[in-house]
């Protein structure tokens, strides 16, 4: 399975090559507009992933063993699927 993706990894890799050096310039224009628009993509996705950490990253302590669960919280888990039980 190695052999089939490094055998296609070089032609693949070389047309692209021959693709980026025969390409023309666009002599395009990027206004201040642009810049800014790209500088917010750029900050909402690290607000983002600050976000997503921020929401795992409990999670991922207890994963890796570093904290223990809340027994409040597990408390909580287990009244939660004795009432779904119930029902």
């Amino acid at each position: 399975m190695h052999l089939k993706i490094a055998s296609h990894l070089f032609p693949v890799t070389l047309s692209l090559l021959f693709v980026g050096i025969s390409t023309s310039g666009a002599h395009a224009y990027l206004d201040a507009g642009t810049g800014s628009m790209i500088l917010q993509v750029l900050l909402g996705g690290l607000a983002g992933l600050a976000i997503a950490g921020k929401l795992y990253w409990h999670k991922f302590l207890i994963a890796i063993g570093v904290r223990r669960e809340d027994p409040q919280a597990l408390e909580a888990k287990k009244d939660v699927s004795n009432a779904q039980a119930d029902r």
